[in-house]
């Protein structure tokens, strides 16, 4: 919190930091106080157009594949993992 400057750098006690953060988040800005400070704008002008509709589904390859296309990638996968990939010597005991 003191990072990204929302508390000072001074200790604080749990209940202290809670009401603190309590209170600034209850004290927000209002929309013209934004406008003002040129944080938020408005255009006066929107531009809609119209769409087509079509199929927003995703395609969804896995649930075709087979037991032997989910085996050849399982071994695939597996062949990759004892080969190539780096592991620290510390935790080969917890690989197959």
């Amino acid at each position: 919190l003191e990072q990204r400057n929302i508390l000072q750098g001074q200790s604080y006690k749990r209940s202290e930091i809670k009401r603190r953060l309590t209170r600034k988040l209850s004290q927000r800005p209002t929309v013209a106080e934004l406008q003002a400070r040129k944080i938020l704008r408005f255009h006066e002008y929107v531009e809609s157009t119209h769409a087509q509709d079509y199929d927003r589904r995703a395609d969804k390859p896995w649930t075709k594949l087979t037991p032997a296309d989910k085996a050849a990638i399982r071994k695939e996968l597996n062949e990759y993992k004892s080969s190539e990939m780096e592991v620290h010597e510390k935790s080969r005991i917890y690989t197959r």
